[in-house]
């Protein structure tokens, strides 16, 4: 693995990757907060940090 790889995996928030997998999975933002029992603003804040 290159150094800067590593880096990035190391800074890497794996609930941001988490969130961002469950909006796909659950087709919006909407529905995923509700699956994820968290607001909606949360979850599209958490896809800007991403």
């Amino acid at each position: 693995m290159r150094p800067y790889e590593e880096r990035f995996l190391w800074r890497l928030d794996w609930n941001l990757l988490r969130t961002f997998i469950v909006v796909v999975e659950q087709g919006g933002v909407t529905r995923a907060a509700e699956f994820m029992n968290l607001s909606q603003p949360t979850i599209s804040s958490a896809l800007k940090r991403l």
